[in-house]
């Protein structure tokens, strides 16, 4: 792979991860349940989304980049789920 591709492939990524988690903060910002999980639920799909695009990434290039930003998205999802659990209660 060339540096193109590879830039390409980890701002994809990444960007999904940024899009996923600007939704969820406005979603949180609305103080509505139904909007709340609206908005965690379009950004966990676009936080698998990401995941398998980094690990597919991963399987053609075996850079270890790709593992590095699985884990920041992994991150992400798990504070984002939190964060949702504690909104419903």
């Amino acid at each position: 792979m060339d540096i193109k591709e590879i830039r390409r492939a980890i701002m994809m990524t990444l960007g999904g991860t940024l899009i996923g988690t600007l939704l969820f903060i406005f979603g949180l910002s609305l103080n509505n349940l139904f909007f709340i999980t609206t908005q965690y639920i379009i950004a966990l799909l676009l936080y698998i989304c990401s995941f398998f695009a980094a690990l597919r990434q991963y399987q053609k290039s075996h850079s270890y980049i790709y593992i590095y930003i699985s884990l920041i998205i992994l991150v992400v999802t798990l504070i984002s789920t939190y964060t949702f659990v504690l909104k419903c209660i």
